[in-house]
């Protein structure tokens, strides 16, 4: 039995407004945390990037321009924002890539238009070796999309049937498109190193594992002639989460990216495998 229900346009923009929420409050508790830093004796003093208030009392005989020669060294320890962007082609693959690449037979969908995208905001690093080898910490979002044509999700308690609408009895709208997206909350680590940090230090590669924590699938069937759409909002028997490797390349700001899950990405179908490839965008 196909279950349906109506996702209005009310509930689309909650749901970005809550996750643009959490991003403005996480974001806005960080910067606070890291540029407000009270003393409590006689000297209080305040940072907002390069430049300090010092305030002390008239009894002290602390060097009031001490605080300058911490400056240089600050500048070493101070943490940079970084964004990534991505986005490229996602196709199915049974089994692990490390097996070699087989297009999952189960589900049928246009491969050229479907898409995997992937937002991030790195917003802490470490230095492992210099300026040659770093390690971000960060969060953000991710979305798979399949592109199913022009077929129907069918769901029941225990498995999940994508068939073509024509096989369905008694006369139905013709469905123009059906697309299947997921949506993730994720938290990446990425180690990114020079692999020739003397000959050319603008030549990065990264390589990230990606947390993936599944927010919620929608099904969506649009039906051109009426001009009307449905969705339906499920998991769709993908596990809430999973665990991605990601390769990148990179030439100053532009690069490539390789992607694809290393632990189980569904609990229905046991041997599917994700991989999407494409251009990612650093800042």
């Amino acid at each position: 039995m196909t279950r349906y229900c109506h996702i209005s346009t009310k509930y689309t923009w909650y749901f970005f407004q809550k996750i643009l929420a959490f991003s403005i409050n996480f974001i806005f508790f960080f910067l606070l945390f890291n540029t407000v830093n009270a003393q409590v004796n006689d000297t209080l003093q305040f940072k907002y990037k390069d430049s300090k208030i010092l305030i002390v009392s008239k009894g002290s005989t602390e060097n009031e321009w001490e605080f300058e020669n911490s400056i240089n060294e600050e500048k070493h320890t101070k943490t940079k924002f970084k964004i990534n962007f991505s986005l490229g082609n996602l196709q199915l693959n049974t089994n692990s890539i490390l097996s070699g690449f087989s297009s999952f037979r189960p589900i049928r969908y246009k491969a050229f238009s479907s898409v995997n995208m992937n937002f991030g905001l790195f917003f802490k690093s470490f230095n492992l070796k210099k300026e040659t080898l770093k390690l971000y910490l960060g969060v953000g979002i991710g979305k798979n999309k399949l592109d199913l044509e022009n077929q129907i999700i069918s769901i029941s308690q225990d498995t999940m049937t994508i068939f073509n609408s024509s096989l369905m009895s008694g006369p139905q709208p013709t469905i123009s498109r059906s697309i299947l997206k997921h949506h993730y909350f994720t938290i990446p680590v990425n180690i990114s190193w020079a692999p020739f940090p003397k000959k050319n230090p603008k030549i990065k590669t990264e390589l990230e594992l990606v947390n993936q924590f599944l927010m919620v699938g929608k099904s969506k069937l649009e039906y051109g002639e009426l001009d009307q759409s449905i969705e339906t909002k499920n998991d769709f028997f993908n596990n809430k989460y999973c665990l991605s490797g990601n390769l990148k390349f990179m030439y100053k700001n532009i690069g490539v990216f390789f992607q694809t899950n290393i632990l189980q990405y569904s609990n229905l179908y046991k041997d599917l495998y994700t991989y999407s490839y494409g251009l990612t965008l650093c800042i």
